[in-house]
């Protein structure tokens, strides 16, 4: 039993064995996707002349005769011999291989994502590979967007502070109320907008339309919060003017007359009916009272210090 215990000692925790073995390789063969199998590590204080690290690895590509072998003969300078038998690389060009995130390159991935959203990992990882590379279809230093979103939500849900996410973003707000980090405070932007194209339109049946009102995230550089969200067949002023004013009532219901606050800019597109909506709800106005205000205002004609109306800004 203390042979064995001695034993685990010597040994990489999880599989951050074979992210060593793969980065290695990787530096000298990086055209090819491989996997592992057989590994052997040699028992401490054995007598026997085996290597002290033994492993083979293949080609994940379909058609790729290349193999991998790599031994660690000395334990004091862990220098490792890796041949690849096999023959040359054999790709089909609408294959794509990379390894999985695992150990401690998932730990150091998601680290990262904290502060940078997948895409532009993403992005940031396919830009530094060399264009030979690319063109095997070995994507080892490029893990996909899929993986990167699961990675980073998988680090979200521990840092949450109650297992229902809806629970965990009340409280945040609830922390933040009241600090520079206010959800909805004076300096915020608002974003509203509305899509077709969600719910599959029946014959015979007016089409669905989906709003969302979405404002930013407390935390720097995260996505926006999408924090109300409404389906309806009616596009409308009134029907979309009664969802603004029904996220209003909610809101001060929830958190007090305090959390009603006007925003510095509110944004859509240039549909009239969310304009028009906007208007009503956030400026306590007509769409025309309102533009009429914007020109007073840049002409010079109304004092800067005095106007306290949120900007609509079309994107």
């Amino acid at each position: 039993m203390a042979r064995a215990k001695a034993t685990s000692k010597r040994l990489f925790q999880g599989l951050q064995c074979t992210n060593i073995i793969a980065k290695g390789i990787n530096s000298l063969h990086p055209y090819c996707s491989f996997g592992f199998k057989r590994h052997r590590v040699k028992t401490l204080r054995s007598k026997t002349l085996d290597p002290v690290f033994t492993c083979m690895g293949y080609c994940c590509f379909e058609d790729c005769p290349v193999t991998v072998h790599v031994e660690v003969a000395d334990e004091n300078t862990l220098k490792a011999a890796v041949v690849f038998p096999g023959g040359a690389v054999h790709h089909n060009t609408k294959e794509l291989h990379r390894r999985p995130v695992r150990a401690g390159a998932r730990q150091s991935t998601a680290e990262v994502l904290k502060t940078k959203l997948p895409r532009r990992f993403y992005l940031g990882t396919l830009e530094k590979i060399p264009p030979m590379v690319i063109d095997s279809g070995c994507r080892d230093d490029a893990p996909s967007k899929e993986v990167l979103k699961t990675i980073a939500w998988s680090e979200r849900k521990k840092t949450r502070l109650h297992s229902d996410e809806l629970t965990s973003l009340k409280s945040i707000v609830d922390q933040q109320r009241g600090t520079d980090n206010d959800v909805l405070q004076r300096e915020d932007i608002v974003y509203l907008d509305a899509t077709g194209s969600i719910i599959p339109q029946e014959r015979a049946s007016p089409p669905y339309y989906v709003y969302e009102l979405i404002v930013r995230n407390p935390s720097k550089g995260a996505s926006p919060l999408p924090v109300a969200t409404y389906v309806t067949c009616d596009h409308t002023t009134s029907s979309v003017t009664y969802f603004l004013q029904a996220f209003q009532t909610d809101l001060v219901r929830m958190h007090g007359n305090g959390a009603n606050k006007r925003s510095a800019m509110i944004t859509c597109d240039g549909s009239l009916v969310l304009m028009q909506s906007i208007s009503i709800t956030f400026c306590r106005t007509g769409l025309e009272d309102l533009l009429n205000k914007y020109f007073l205002l840049i002409s010079g004609q109304y004092p800067a210090d005095k106007f306290d109306l949120p900007i609509l800004q079309r994107f």
